[in-house]
C-alpha cells in the first residue's frame, strides 16, 4: 500500500528523452529523463512509500525488434515483451529508480525501422486499449492509496485510453472504499508540465483529480464484443458460458440495490450478499478469451495484429457492478445482522441512506417505524401479529402502490413480533416473499 506513479512510455531509446531539471512545489529535482523519476524523489522526501509502473504500448515493439520475425515473437508473448522492455530500460538507466513494466495494447501503424519499409500495424480500437487497461488496474492497483498519472509522454490515443480507464477505476474504488467502511481510499492525481526547454527548469503541476461515484446501477447488455459475425460466432458461444454467472450476480446485486434505492430495507434481511469478486473473475476470463482470438499475420512488409472490438461501455459497466456488489454485500450483511429488530434496522439503514444521499428514504422509514413501535406496545413478549392488526387497518386498495409508499412494510404482508427483551422485530409473510422480490426487482412493471 502507498503511492504509485504511472507513466506511459513514448519511446525506449535513451536519445529520445532530454535530461531535464523539474520543479515540483518549489523544489528542484534532476536531471532526469522522465518526470516520474523526479516525482519519486519528491514523494519520498515527503515520507511516502512509492512505486513506479511504466506502461509499454505494444507499438514500442519497433524499438525492441530488428525484424518482423522478432517483433512477432514478442507480440505473441506479452510477458516476454515486458521483460525485454524492462531489460532495455535498465541497461539505458532511463528511469533511475525501481519500476515495473506493464503492456498496453497497441493501435495504429508504425515503421519497424526508420530506413525500412517494414511496418507493424495494429488493427485495434481505443475501446480495447482502455478496457484492458481498466481490468488490469483492478488487479495491479487495488492496494494503492494514491495514483499519480504522468501525462507528459505517450501518444494521444494512449493518454485518452488511460484517462477513460482511470475515471471508471476511481468510481469502482469509491464503492470498494465504502464496502470496507472507510478503508481503501484512493486519491487520484494528474501530473503534467509544459513543453520543456533544454537548460531551463521545467515546472510540474500535480493536480488532484476527482470523479463522482454515483449510486446508480448500470444496465449492461449481454454482449462484450461488437458485431463481427464472421469472426466471433464461436467466441460468443464461449463468452455466454461466462456471462451466465455474471448475470446471476448482477441480478442479485440489482435486487439489493433496488431495496436500498426504493426504500424496502426489510427485504435485505432475506437476501444473499452479491459477490463482486466473482463478477471480476468472470470478466477477466472473458477478456482473456477475447484476447486469445487476436490474429497476427504477415502481409509482405507488414506485420498485422488484428483484434475483435471490445465494447468499453460494457466492460466499464461490469467493473462498476463489481464495485457496487462489494458495497451492497456490506449493506446486506449489516442489515441481516439486525434480525429485523426495528431499532437496529432503522439505525443501520439510515447510515447507508446518508452515505448515498438518500435522506428522504430515512425520513419515510423513521415515520413508519415510529408508528409501528407506538402501536405494538400492547403486544405481549413472544406474541406475533400481522401489521394490519397492529395498526388496525383495512385492506389496501392498491397493494403495490402502498408497498412502496410505506417503505416496503405493507400491512397485509408484514408480521410484527415482540421479543422477550421487549424489542419489536419485523418479518415478511413467507408466502408473499417471491412477489415482493419481483416487485422490487422491477418496480415499474
Amino acid at each position: 500500500m502507498g503511492s504509485r506513479i504511472v507513466q506511459i512510455l513514448g519511446s525506449i531509446g535513451y536519445e529520445s528523452y532530454w535530461e531535464l531539471h523539474f520543479s515540483i512545489e518549489g523544489r528542484r529535482y534532476g536531471p532526469y529523463k522522465l518526470v516520474a523519476s523526479a516525482l519519486v524523489e519528491h514523494l519520498r522526501e515527503n515520507g511516502k512509500d512509492c512505486s513506479v509502473t511504466l506502461l509499454l504500448p505494444e507499438s514500442l515493439v519497433t524499438d525492441l525488434a530488428g525484424t518482423l520475425e522478432e517483433a512477432e515473437e514478442l507480440l505473441r508473448d506479452k510477458e516476454k515483451l515486458a521483460r525485454e522492455a524492462e531489460r532495455r530500460l535498465r541497461d539505458l538507466d532511463l528511469v533511475r529508480t525501481d519500476f515495473e513494466v506493464r503492456v498496453l495494447q497497441g493501435v495504429g501503424n508504425y515503421p519497424l525501422r526508420r530506413d525500412s519499409k517494414t511496418t507493424v500495424e495494429f488493427v485495434n480500437y481505443i475501446d480495447n486499449v482502455s478496457s484492458y487497461a481498466l481490468i488490469g488496474m483492478t488487479e495491479a492497483f487495488d492496494r494503492d492509496e494514491e495514483l499519480y498519472f504522468c501525462t507528459s509522454t505517450g501518444h494521444n490515443a494512449y493518454l485518452l485510453a488511460l484517462q477513460m480507464a482511470l475515471a471508471t477505476y476511481y468510481a469502482y474504488r469509491e464503492f470498494i472504499r465504502q464496502s470496507a467502511e472507510g478503508s481503501g481510499r484512493l486519491d487520484l492525481y494528474t501530473v503534467y508540465h509544459p513543453k520543456p526547454t533544454v537548460g531551463r527548469t521545467t515546472p510540474v503541476e500535480v493536480e488532484r483529480t476527482s470523479h463522482r461515484a454515483f449510486f446508480s446501477f448500470p444496465q449492461p447488455r449481454k454482449e462484450l464484443i461488437a458485431d463481427r459475425p464472421d469472426e466471433s460466432i464461436d467466441l460468443r458461444r464461449e463468452l455466454s458460458e461466462l456471462m451466465g454467472p455474471m448475470q446471476g450476480e448482477r441480478s442479485r446485486a440489482q435486487l439489493a440495490f433496488n431495496a436500498v434505492r426504493f426504500n424496502v430495507p426489510l427485504l435485505l434481511t432475506y437476501l444473499d450478499p452479491p459477490d463482486g469478486e466473482k463478477v471480476l473473475r468472470s470478466l477477466r476470463e472473458a477478456l482473456e478469451r477475447i484476447e486469445r482470438k487476436k490474429r497476427i499475420s504477415k502481409d509482405g512488409d507488414v506485420l498485422r495484429v488484428s483484434r475483435i472490438r471490445v465494447l468499453r461501455s460494457e466492460v466499464s459497466a461490469w467493473v462498476i457492478i463489481a464495485g457496487l456488489s462489494a458495497y451492497l454485500s456490506r449493506v446486506v450483511r449489516s442489515v441481516r445482522a439486525t434480525g429485523g429488530r426495528i431499532g437496529a434496522l432503522l439505525g443501520t439503514v439510515k447510515r447507508f441512506y446518508e452515505e448515498q444521499d438518500l435522506h428522504l428514504n430515512g425520513y419515510v422509514l423513521e415515520h413508519e417505524i415510529e408508528q409501528i413501535r407506538e402501536r405494538a406496545a400492547c403486544l405481549r413478549p413472544g406474541e406475533r401479529k400481522p401489521l394490519s392488526e397492529v395498526l388496525q387497518l383495512k385492506g389496501s386498495a392498491n397493494m403495490r402502490r402502498n408497498f412502496f409508499a410505506h417503505a416496503g412494510l405493507l400491512a397485509e404482508w408484514t408480521l410484527v413480533r415482540r421479543l422477550e427483551d421487549c424489542e419489536i422485530a419485523l418479518e415478511y409473510d413467507g408466502s408473499n416473499l417471491e412477489t415482493i422480490k419481483k416487485w422490487v426487482q422491477n418496480p415499474v412493471a
